[in-house]
């Protein structure tokens, strides 16, 4: 598995960065952008979450594809956030040894385990 440099960590923070800051500029004003934000950034914690396992369990994109029975690219493009459905989420950390759980909450509550619903 090819480990990225720290200068290339560094890059693809910068670049993540300035796109969010640039989608962010452009929805700010628009009516719905705190709920179109929220919705974003829940898809956006999920891809992280899904990668930080992938990274976890040593596996390269590869290695994943064959134990989901997927083409390689497949993997690619779930990790990117790609029509990600809740069976190909779980089928994906199932993959990497790993199971979730799911915490429903009253919107705008806080977000504890003392809000959420068994």
């Amino acid at each position: 598995m090819k480990t990225k440099t720290a200068e290339e960590r560094a890059a693809l923070k910068a670049r993540l960065l300035a796109e969010t800051r640039e989608r962010m500029a452009k929805d700010e004003s628009r009516p719905g952008f705190e709920e179109s934000y929220d919705a974003w950034k829940r898809e956006y914690d999920a891809t992280v979450a899904m990668y930080k396992a992938r990274r976890k369990a040593r596996l390269t994109q590869a290695e994943l594809a064959k134990r989901m029975k997927i083409p390689r690219a497949n993997v690619s493009r779930i990790e990117n956030g790609q029509n990600v459905t809740f069976a190909t989420f779980a089928r994906y950390l199932r993959g990497c040894g790993f199971d979730f759980s799911l915490r429903i909450f009253p919107i705008g509550s806080r977000r504890t385990a003392a809000t959420a619903m068994a």
